[in-house]
């Protein structure tokens, strides 16, 4: 009896619109009050031990760095370095486009942020300069979606608080896949060219690029230094996140010469408000695990699968086709968090890596943004475009196919994402 208020109570709180964490919660109670075996003493140990990890102090302070980085015109300077090199080729601005967001996702970790900060300069220069603008929105959009896998990801940190996994694994692992997105993209740009007309930028003087390179050195150290410090164990993955807040603010103070106080402030309470919503759903699935658990769920679930006989390649399959689909529906952060027990208990029954799907879960999601009804990304491009909603999703279609095709190779081919985490870090899960 229990176990079915659980499920019906999550169902239908889903179904009448509570806020996920709300979901979470109330679920959880009803199932607590209908168990005998269980007390109301345990809620308050279980929701303060989801937000008292070690892992999750590194969050508040990488989505600092990222609001400090955003109140500046890092942007602007981190999009004019890839103009000046490939601006003049055909298409340039498109590939632009995508590298741009290959940098700013080195600093920001969120899809959102790359498409709010970085979506009106691409899209405005790619209108002036004679693109179509259905494929301007398409590049923009789907681009962004590289910001939650190359590190450092606030994602992927929320993964591996609920998972267990080691911050600094997934941070290398979704390098390479964060490529291959980039590629990918890169690809469809070519292709479209060939069938379309795209236009060619001015070819830049050797003093431009200078100037250009000049502009945006010390902005695209940023990952690499946080890179290089986690790699060589100079400092953790928390003590990073401190590195990027000090370096960010540096930079705007240097950059930014109206950089002040005030600046810092506002930044500090918008990182504040993020922080606290995620706090909360992260404190709601702690116990939504732990009551999950329990009810031994993921246990019948996984169970359930290995009785049909589905093999690791399957089970692969069904993981993305889930979350693709609550990816149309639920944030990242609440899909992540109320999956995680699931994930957890297949990986230990097919041996499946937790970093692997660590980085495939998150694309996969990821994408969710690029798809309605709740695609965040794409009422973004609405509103930066003036394109209707309709046609912006079908603009997007083409490209988000492009990103499926990474999708697969990342899911099926786990060495793209393991291989450097086991390389740096020695063989593990």
């Amino acid at each position: 009896m229990a176990l079915a208020a659980l499920l019906i109570s999550f169902v239908v709180l889903m179904v009448l619109g509570a806020p996920v964490a709300v979901t979470m919660f109330g679920s959880s109670l009803i199932y607590i009050f209908l168990e005998p075996s269980l007390s109301l003493a345990n809620v308050a140990s279980k929701v303060v031990n989801g937000v008292t990890g070690t892992s999750l102090l590194s969050l508040p302070l990488f989505i600092l760095a990222a609001e400090i980085m955003n109140n500046g015109g890092v942007t602007e300077r981190l999009f004019k370095f890839p103009l000046a090199f490939i601006g003049h080729v055909k298409g340039g601005l498109a590939y632009v486009n995508v590298l741009a967001s290959m940098l700013f996702a080195g600093m920001s970790g969120s899809a959102i942020a790359d498409t709010a900060g970085l979506g009106k300069i691409e899209m405005d220069a790619m209108d002036n300069a004679g693109y179509d603008k259905e494929f301007a929105v398409a590049i923009t959009a789907s681009s962004s979606s590289i910001g939650p896998i190359i590190p450092p990801s606030n994602t992927l940190i929320v993964y591996a608080v609920a998972a267990e996994v080691s911050i600094s694994r997934l941070f290398m692992g979704g390098l390479i896949p964060g490529c291959l997105m980039g590629l990918v993209l890169c690809i469809y740009v070519w292709l479209y060219g060939r069938k379309h007309p795209l236009p060619k930028g001015e070819r830049t003087t050797a003093k431009e690029k200078l100037h250009a390179t000049i502009e945006a050195f010390f902005p695209m150290l940023t990952p690499l230094i946080l890179i290089l410090g986690i790699c060589t164990g100079v400092c953790t993955a928390t003590e990073a996140g401190a590195v990027a807040v000090v370096y960010a603010t540096i930079l705007n103070c240097v950059y930014e010469r109206g950089f002040n106080v005030k600046d810092f402030r506002r930044c500090l309470d918008s990182s504040m408000v993020t922080m606290a919503q995620i706090c909360f759903i992260v404190m709601a699935s702690s116990l939504f695990d732990w009551t999950v658990t329990l009810a031994n769920i993921p246990s019948m679930v996984a169970n359930a699968l290995y009785t049909m006989g589905a093999n690791k390649y399957v089970i692969l399959l069904l993981i993305n086709i889930i979350f693709l689909i609550m990816g149309m529906f639920l944030s990242i952060n609440a899909s992540l968090l109320i999956m995680t027990p699931v994930i957890v208990t297949l990986a230990s029954m097919y041996d499946l890596n937790l970093v692997h799907l660590g980085i495939m879960i998150t694309l996969n999601l990821t994408l969710g943004l690029l798809t309605p009804p709740v695609g965040w990304n794409l009422y973004i491009m609405t509103t930066v475009s003036g394109l209707p909603f309709e046609r912006v999703v079908k603009a997007v279609l083409p490209a988000l196919c492009a990103l499926f095709v990474a999708l697969l190779l990342i899911t099926y081919v786990p060495g793209l994402v393991t291989w450097l985490p086991n390389l740096l870090f020695g063989v593990g899960s």
